[in-house]
């Protein structure tokens, strides 16, 4: 289902304050709805209850890590909910993970300005047809 970027539901899953902040303010300017979670178990009870439209998601966390939270929402059967790992791991030590051709994206934060991360977060959405290709 295309929807409007207001529309798009963005589940934030990051366990530093800051960078959760960071994030969730260019997501917001840019008009997204963001939900956040401050580690895995409570990332796996959002995504239960709020139905986001795509996850951004870290993989050192506490509690449960990211992988985990992957696990869970694949197991969802009803619909794909597009996910991007986003983290400071090194990718070799992501590729050689099972898990790996789950993820629609893999970006390394010190990588990818904050700007750079909200625009593959829109390729990913077009690129599932979640957003209209004439989105910004």
């Amino acid at each position: 289902m295309v929807k409007s970027l207001n529309q798009i539901k963005i589940l934030l899953v990051e366990d530093d304050r800051d960078i959760r902040e960071m994030y969730s303010i260019m997501f917001m300017r840019k008009g997204f709805v963001v939900l956040t979670a401050t580690d895995g178990r409570s990332a796996i009870q959002k995504y239960k209850e709020k139905n986001p439209d795509i996850i951004l998601l870290d993989i050192m966390m506490p509690h449960v890590d990211g992988y985990q939270v992957l696990k869970e929402v694949r197991k969802d059967v009803q619909q794909y909910t597009p996910v991007i790992m986003l983290t400071n791991l090194d990718p070799g030590n992501f590729e050689s993970h099972a898990h790996f051709d789950d993820v629609d994206e893999y970006l390394v934060k010190s990588h990818f300005s904050p700007s750079e991360v909200v625009e593959k977060t829109i390729e990913v959405l077009k690129i599932n047809k979640i957003l209209p290709e004439d989105a910004q």
